[in-house]
């Protein structure tokens, strides 16, 4: 069962047609005919966009700069972290199958498509505008930061990760190592993810940001 009103709460909109969003949260294996994989392919497009504008007002980064943060920001990996955050992971309907981190990406950009549907575009570019930035890891590439400056000053980097949890919600934790000392222990839904919170941690203790 979909809980409408802890979702309205968190993405800070109230749907008119609530079918609407009980579609994005559907995966194909739920109900082969309506679920979210049409509004997944308008919301990757919405989703691009915002970002984009997000960038053109706010950075002052050349054309080939805004590129990169975007890509960086539109991964899979954040934007899974947001349909955990935002609770669409929780409320996905689904049999027998978990929750990949593509799924949980496919989750967020589908309840984009479906937010602009039930209220137009503007509301759907607002809605990834306020939530985007509250993925840690999605603002920046951190680990090629701190291994650019490994590699500059000779210093070793190194990254184990340990998981916890099911594999619908597992729960990824590693901590980064720059010539041998700990400098920062990030958590997320993925590898990648986890790691590049724990080298955003690096940097801030290394005085690089």
């Amino acid at each position: 069962m979909i809980d409408f009103a802890e979702i309205y709460e968190r993405i800070g909109y109230v749907f008119k047609d609530a079918s609407l969003l009980e579609k994005a949260l559907t995966h194909s294996s739920f109900d082969r005919e309506n679920n979210y994989e049409r509004l997944e392919f308008l919301g990757d497009s919405i989703v691009g966009f915002a970002v984009s504008e997000l960038l053109y007002h706010q950075q002052n980064e050349t054309e080939g700069e805004m590129t990169k943060t975007r890509a960086s920001m539109v991964s899979k990996e954040p934007l899974a972290g947001l349909a955990d955050l935002l609770t669409f992971s929780k409320n996905c309907q689904r049999r027998n199958c978990a929750l990949s981190v593509k799924m949980k990406c496919d989750l967020y950009e589908a309840v984009t498509a479906a937010i602009s549907l039930d209220g137009g575009l503007e509301k759907a570019v607002d809605f990834v505008k306020r939530t985007i930035l509250l993925a840690p890891h999605a603002s920046s590439d951190y680990k090629s930061k701190l291994k650019e400056h490994c590699e500059k000053n000779k210093l070793s980097y190194h990254a184990p990760y340990t998981s916890a949890g099911r594999d619908d919600k597992k729960t990824f934790t590693v901590e980064v190592y720059v010539g041998g000392k700990s400098y920062g222990v990030g958590k997320g839904s993925s590898v990648k993810a986890a790691e590049n919170e724990a080298c955003r941690l690096a940097l801030k203790a290394l005085h690089l940001i």
